[in-house]
């Protein structure tokens, strides 16, 4: 890698960026991550991979000082951080990614859950008590006059919100590791180096992620046996489809991405565009089938298997 020169006003820059966004990754883990990774990044990059550890250090220990539990979220993360920028050049992006969800989620679930803990109770007693809450307060301020049926309706979310938060953990992981992966790459491009992950609208999941589809799938069709475990087999199957629905989402997302690049749309349209895809799949699963469906169509002709399919000029849109 042939690293651009850095002035050190440049290196100043980035330290600061780097401590700021690692100090930040526990209150605002969306905003503070993707900085601390461009940070990181840069440093990296340029050949200052220590003076990179050090600003997370010192970011690090701006987390503790305001709250000492913040260590249990704030150090792994950005470890994981470190890791990937060394890691990105050498190994596959989403290997890369994969290790950047691993490590996410298991940090956000420590933490809550030591802080559950800390208050007398559990992580799932927690999440089931606030999901109830907000259902009762939602119940009372609609009064005596809302319809049963949404009455009924708020109760089996609250239900369904305590059962699947080992998905929404999982989601927040690979959301969080999308935007840092597109912060280092957007970092690594400015300090001139080049790495080998794809645009948005090339963006191609393994195929591997559908035995978690079909291994929900069937946990769930077997949860309506007569068996004592028959609650437990729902629960883990519910996840199952949930965590593989999140890589439909993206996968549909990519296929959209590769559809707008094509037809020219702008930066700012592609960003409207693919807004209102994504809050339109919340009721309509649209992105999530359209992901679904392109493991076996191959709507964007992309190279899969060892096969070179007819594809589309290639995309010089970036993150």
């Amino acid at each position: 890698m042939d690293a651009r020169p850095t002035s050190i006003r440049d290196l100043s820059l980035l330290f600061v960026a780097t401590a700021l966004g690692t100090a930040l990754a526990t209150s605002v883990a969306a905003f503070g991550l993707p900085i601390a990774a461009a940070g990181i990044a840069g440093l990296a990059y340029r050949g200052r991979t220590i003076v990179a550890v050090a600003a997370a250090g010192v970011g690090i220990g701006i987390a503790a000082m305001s709250a000492l539990v913040d260590l249990l979220y704030v150090a792994p993360v950005a470890l994981a951080i470190i890791l990937a920028v060394v890691l990105l050049p050498k190994r596959p992006v989403q290997f890369v990614a994969g290790l950047l969800v691993f490590v996410f989620a298991l940090a956000s679930v420590g933490y809550d859950a030591f802080v559950a803990r800390a208050a007398g109770t559990t992580l799932p007693a927690q999440i089931a008590a606030q999901a109830q809450l907000l259902a009762a307060e939602l119940v009372k301020s609609m009064g005596s006059s809302a319809p049963s049926e949404m009455l009924g309706q708020l109760k089996e979310a609250a239900t369904f919100v305590a059962s699947s938060w080992p998905s929404a953990y999982f989601q927040s992981a690979v959301f969080l590791a999308v935007i840092v992966t597109a912060a280092i790459a957007w970092s690594a491009r400015r300090s001139g180096v080049s790495l080998d992950i794809p645009p948005l609208s090339r963006l191609d999941i393994t195929p591997h992620v559908m035995w978690a589809f079909v291994g929900g799938l069937l946990l769930l069709a077997a949860s309506y046996g007569s068996f004592s475990a028959s609650e437990t087999f729902g629960v883990v199957g519910l996840n199952l489809v949930l965590c593989a629905r999140t890589f439909f989402f993206l996968q549909g997302i990519s296929v959209s991405a590769g559809v707008l690049d094509r037809t020219g749309v702008g930066l700012g349209g592609r960003i409207l565009a693919l807004a209102a895809l994504a809050a339109l799949d919340a009721f309509t699963l649209v992105l999530s089938f359209t992901g679904l469906l392109d493991f076996w169509i191959n709507f964007r002709r992309l190279p899969r298997d060892g096969e070179s399919p007819i594809a589309a000029e290639p995309s010089t849109r970036r993150w």
